[in-house]
Parts: C-alpha cells; sequence; structure tokens
C-alpha cells in the first residue's frame, strides 16, 4: 500500500539542525513531492540533503487559487499509487499551511499517511509563551480591517480570560499595527508574548510581557502572537 508521508520543512533558512534524521531519510528515498512552491520545496531538500538526485524527482504545486486545479491535480498524483511527501512553505504541513485537502484524498484512495515530526511555529510560540498549554486555540490570521479586527481581539481576549491561550498570527509588514490594536483592546490583566524568527541562530527573539504592546516594535518579521495567563 502506498504511503503520503507528511514532511516538515525549515522555518528559517539557519534551521537546518531542526529536521529530524527521520524527516531526512525519508525525502532520500522519495521522488514525487506535492508542494506549495517547487522553488523553495528543493531549496529545501538541498539544504538538508547535499547530496540528493534533486533532477530526478517531480514536483506538483497545489494551486491556492484554484482549488479545482489542485483537487485534479492531487488525484493524478494519488492514482499512479506511489510514495509521495507533502511539503509545506516552512513549518508542518496541515497546521496553518494547505495540505488537508491532500491527505483526504488519498486517504480515500486507501494511501498510509504517515505525519512526521518536526518544526512547528504554533507549537513553539506556545512553548515559549509561558501560558495554558493544555487549552488553546489558534486562529490563523486576524481580519484586516476595522471593526472586524476589534471585534476579533475582543472575542479572543474573553477567551485568554478563562485560561484558554489564544494564538494567532500576521503578515510581517502589519505587525506594528496590529500591536497598536492589541494595546487598544486586548484585557490588561492579560500577557502578550511574540515569538519572532522562530529557529533562527542568531534573529530568534521571544517577548513576553504585559499587553501594552504599544510599547514595542518588532518591524516586518515572521512572529507568532499569543495571549493569555501565565502559569
Amino acid at each position: 500500500m502506498p504511503s503520503l508521508y507528511i514532511l516538515p520543512s525549515l522555518l528559517s533558512h539557519e534551521g537546518v539542525d531542526h529536521i529530524p534524521d527521520a524527516v531526512r531519510l525519508r525525502i532520500a528515498e522519495l521522488r514525487v513531492f506535492i508542494v506549495e512552491r517547487t522553488r523553495t520545496a528543493r531549496r529545501f531538500i538541498r539544504a538538508i540533503l547535499p547530496d540528493y538526485p534533486i533532477d530526478d524527482a517531480t514536483f506538483y504545486e497545489l494551486d491556492k487559487h484554484d482549488m479545482l486545479a489542485s483537487q485534479a491535480m492531487i488525484h493524478k498524483v494519488i492514482d499512479n499509487k506511489t510514495d509521495v511527501g507533502l511539503i509545506s512553505e516552512a513549518g508542518t504541513p496541515c497546521i496553518a499551511d494547505p495540505g488537508a485537502m491532500v491527505v483526504h484524498i488519498a486517504r480515500k484512495a486507501d494511501y498510509n499517511i504517515r505525519p512526521l515530526a518536526g518544526p512547528s511555529s504554533i507549537l513553539l510560540a506556545l512553548m515559549a509563551s509561558g501560558m495554558n498549554g493544555q487549552e488553546f486555540s489558534f486562529h490563523g490570521y486576524l481580519p484586516i480591517k476595522e471593526p472586524a479586527l476589534s471585534h476579533k481581539l475582543s472575542q479572543m481576549s474573553v477567551l485568554a480570560l478563562t485560561g484558554a491561550t489564544q494564538i494567532f498570527m500576521e503578515t510581517p509588514y502589519r505587525n506594528d499595527k496590529l500591536l497598536q490594536q492589541i494595546s487598544k483592546t486586548i484585557d490588561p490583566k492579560l500577557t502578550l508574548s511574540i515569538s519572532i524568527d522562530l529557529t533562527s541562530v542568531n534573529e530568534e527573539h521571544i517577548i513576553t510581557k504585559p499587553q501594552q504592546a504599544h510599547q514595542l516594535s518588532i518591524g516586518k518579521r515572521p512572529a507568532i502572537y499569543c495571549i493569555g495567563k501565565l502559569q
């Protein structure tokens, strides 16, 4: 029976050591991949396996803007009944990344589904926050415009006050604008934790402090946000 391997990738180009040997060994055996972007996937494989015969591999790209085209592509790959690797742009596929549809189609085709452990920015941020890891929610990207953004932050503030950690992300160029809105909206009894450039050897930085976020500026850097109560 063929298998679909869910393969975690790099969060930072400096984070090669965060890829487990089990992932390296599996990729070394695979020649067919479903990916978000071929260029990123090839660069990732070269980084962790310099001797991998990259020109012997075939990469199929997911089209986030055309779901029907993506479905047709996935069926084409899965119908070949060969082992396939699923790689996202960063971190773990299917966790705040495309991939669930690939898993669904492969499962219906009687594939073995083989998730492999590796870096996840969401879990790393939660671990570093010191907040409740028994009960938490991930919200992905928040609304861009008002009043939807303030409404969402208010909802998360209420949930965080119950003790459930609230986790979300933002496009880097909107970080500082979001921080200003957090300072106006989130209950002052809560704590804000921001994990920046996770797994980067020189740039990783984790800030955990009372939510007076107007005092913060992190610039255009990839970040994961947690709000909640410290344990």
